[in-house]
């Protein structure tokens, strides 16, 4: 059966945009039950461009659409959630027009994996254990939301050029709209099965995917990559029905597989038909893989991964003049037709993330910051220029707005007079660094934690180790450690929350709330992951929310000095500066050495007009820390301010 053209025609032309809303520019792909279109959304500045995908229900009597329309919004609602993973595409919008359903989701600038994977092309050991990591953490969130993508394969992976690293897309649980009711009668323990031939496991066939399933397709990838061959191109054994891979590997003179042993044997368990060989987890598997003696390369993120300021719903939008997408629709047995991207030129993608010898510049604090904040003129005064700093302070930090030659002192003495909030890096540690522990740590993979064969024993040595990672100020490595933390226990609710940790340390805000959302579920009191993730929500300029959590921390932990004091900050974040100063006195009743607490305090005092009492505030937060340049820089405004 062709598909429904005069349809599509009809809800896409260019005097009716989609919902009022989305101008469709152009077809991208088209699968069995789905189309997909690049789009433009009129209702943002710019128009920025969009993905909008088309799911087209196989039934149109009223019971079987009301039945489709249900579990569109089901579905849609698990987009929503995935989309916080930034390696995960946002959801932006879902919809129904004309009994056809509609998902509109960010556009990604990037390359499918699909060029990378070029037949006969092989990748050396390093990328391939690169691509498996960066894949099994996105399936470690995925599958910590109770979802199985189902159809992993390399067109549903993008290279986004913004920092080389793999975005997951086109989840296969979507498809359930257009193929679960095509027979109302099927067992409802059963799913259809989507997939695509060579990356779906045999269970999965059957319509019982499993967590595992995932792990087979991300595995065949490995090997794909490994050997330069399309893994419907291999051989099954007829005896243990288990994919034969390792004979079209090149070998040494001895004719044994010229391959890393490990790694084969990690590739080989991914693999296994029976899903209960697999590994169980992607954290498993993760761990399986640090094991090996093959270094990943390291991807640093060149840009924060946030949405845009002026485009809230649109980041990683390209400029109108590019015609690189990433979105498709999928047929559960073959690969659609799509419109892709001109082939990398040398340099590239692919060049960028095997070849090259050293990190990419991680972008300024300063930029960070001008890229997320909103700023409400009815809410505060016109930011000044923000400075950056080698060793930005771990708390929310605030400098004084210029005050232009000539206004004089009415100026200063009204309310806000100048001060501007401005959010500095993480909220700081409970706990205090010892410098005799932190000053000659070693690697976090340390053979100390593989000498200690208790499980218990090891989950505690490395979260020991991760601990003193985080309090020395070293987040990369100690995030490594947490997510070893994890993987011998999924449910640490301490793991969980110093991963939360670091990530914001990190400025990775999005996986920081994902990952408190974790240790709040399994512990939803935890007064450190609620003050983490109140602290993700002041990032994202949600001081509301923020303010409710801080409250929630300090309502389970009357003493948490940290959590009073980030309450302050909040509270003059949202113009209540009597009150600011309320919560920042008591943060340092609780601890008198808060250096950030004391400088707060004085851009509150300053705001309420109590000039001379900020300025002492701000003298006693570099009596406490002499170096603390914010301090320096916001106590110098005062004075010139006032001319003195």
């Amino acid at each position: 059966m062709g598909l429904n053209l005069f349809r599509f025609r009809k809800s896409t032309n260019s005097d009716q945009p989609l919902a009022r809303r989305y101008q469709v520019v152009s077809q991208l792909g088209s699968g069995g039950f789905s189309q997909t279109f690049l789009a433009e959304d009129l209702h943002l500045p710019g128009h920025p461009r969009c993905v909008v995908k088309q799911l087209k229900p196989q039934v149109r009597d009223p019971s079987g659409l009301q039945t489709a329309r249900r579990l569109f919004d089901t579905e849609a609602q698990v987009l929503y959630q995935l989309g916080t993973h930034q390696q995960i595409p946002r959801l932006l919008a879902h919809f129904e027009d004309n009994q056809e359903f509609y998902l509109v989701q960010e556009l990604i600038d990037g390359n499918p994996l699909t060029q990378e994977l070029a037949a006969g092309q092989r990748w050396p050991e390093q990328a391939v254990v690169t691509m498996l990591l960066d894949l099994l953490q996105v399936l470690v969130f995925v599958h910590a939301q109770n979802v199985i993508h189902r159809d992993i394969k390399p067109s549903n992976l993008i290279r986004r050029h913004q920092d080389n690293r793999i975005v997951l897309i086109d989840f296969g649980a979507v498809k359930q709209v257009s193929t679960q009711i095509i027979n109302p009668n099927s067992n409802p323990t059963q799913t259809i099965a989507i997939g695509t031939q060579g990356y779906m496991p045999n269970e999965q066939l059957c319509g019982n995917p499993r967590f595992s399933s995932d792990i087979y397709a991300v595995g065949m990838l490995g090997i794909q990559a490994l050997i330069g061959i399309h893994p419907k191109h291999l051989s099954i054994d007829p005896d243990t029905y288990e994919v034969n891979w390792r004979d079209r590997l090149p070998t040494r003179a001895d004719g044994t597989p010229l391959v890393n042993a490990e790694l084969a044997a990690i590739l080989d368990r991914m693999v296994f038909y029976d899903f209960r060989d697999r590994y169980a987890t992607a954290a498993e598997a993760i761990e399986a893989l640090r094991t090996v003696a093959i270094a990943p390369i390291h991807l640093e993120v060149t840009e924060p991964y946030l949405p845009s300021p002026t485009l809230p719903l649109a980041a990683g939008v390209p400029p109108d003049d590019e015609s690189e997408w990433t979105e498709h629709a999928a047929d559960a047995s073959s690969e659609p037709s799509e419109a892709t991207a001109p082939p990398p030129a040398a340099g590239s993608s692919f060049q960028a993330a095997f070849n090259s010898s050293s990190p990419t510049q991680a972008l300024t604090a300063s930029n960070r910051l001008n890229s997320s904040q909103q700023t409400s003129a009815s809410a505060r005064p016109t930011p000044s220029t923000i400075q950056t700093h080698s060793n930005p302070s771990p708390f929310l930090t605030w400098q004084l707005g210029l005050i232009p030659l000539g206004l004089g002192a009415a100026i200063v003495a009204a309310a806000a007079t100048g001060l501007i909030a401005i959010p500095g890096f993480a909220p700081q540690s409970n706990s205090r660094p010892d410098p005799a522990e932190t000053s000659s740590e070693e690697s976090p993979r340390n053979d100390a934690v593989s000498q200690t064969p208790d499980p218990q024993a090891q989950l505690a040595a490395v979260l020991n180790q991760a601990n003193r990672l985080r309090t020395g100020e070293r987040y990369n490595e100690s995030l490594q450690l947490y997510d070893q933390a994890i993987a011998l226990d999924a449910t640490n609710v301490e793991a969980l929350w110093g991963r939360c940790y670091n990530l914001n340390r990190l400025q990775r805000v999005e996986e920081a709330i994902a990952s408190c959302d974790a240790a709040l579920q399994i512990e939803p009191n935890n007064p450190q992951a609620l003050w983490s993730k109140g602290y993700a929500l002041d990032q994202q300029q949600n001081h509301q929310g923020a303010l409710q959590l801080y409250d929630q921390a300090i309502a389970q932990q009357p003493d948490f000095a940290e959590a009073w004091s980030n309450k302050g900050t909040a509270l003059l974040l949202l113009g209540r500066a009597p009150e600011s100063i309320t919560a920042f006195d008591r943060a340092i009743q609780l601890d008198s050495t808060l250096a950030e607490a004391w400088n707060n305090r004085g851009a509150a005092l300053w705001s309420a007009g109590r000039q001379s009492e900020a300025i002492a505030s701000i003298d006693k937060a570099i009596e406490l820390k002499p170096d603390y340049a914010d301090a320096l820089s916001l106590r110098q405004q005062m004075r010139d301010a006032i001319g003195r």
